[in-house]
């Protein structure tokens, strides 16, 4: 299994969606990641990160809201955005690392 750090550093760009696994908005964004895998396949890596559980990654990245997506490229962080989101709206997010 990769790491989170291989795959943000990967050629691709890679999505990352912090959040708690066990809170309402847990099926919604499970429903947008395989929405993006279907229309971006290959293209892109798509992340789920439980902040609950995950402590390092959410100090190291300053997450203070959820669900926060942060847009990767080449281990860059080209943007974020926090709060729920569209399937249209991360669509756009992603075709800006393209």
């Amino acid at each position: 299994m990769k790491t989170f750090e291989s795959r943000v550093n990967e050629g691709i760009p890679s999505i990352a969606v912090f959040m708690h696994a066990g809170s309402q908005d847990a099926t919604e964004i499970k429903r947008l990641a395989d929405e993006l895998r279907a229309k971006y396949g290959e293209r892109i890596n798509i992340m789920r990160v439980d902040a609950s559980f995950d402590h390092r990654l959410k100090k190291q990245y300053d997450i203070k809201a959820y669900p926060t997506w942060i847009l990767f490229k080449k281990g860059e962080e080209l943007m974020r955005e926090t709060g729920h989101k569209t399937f249209t709206q991360l669509s756009d997010m992603v075709e800006r690392a393209f």
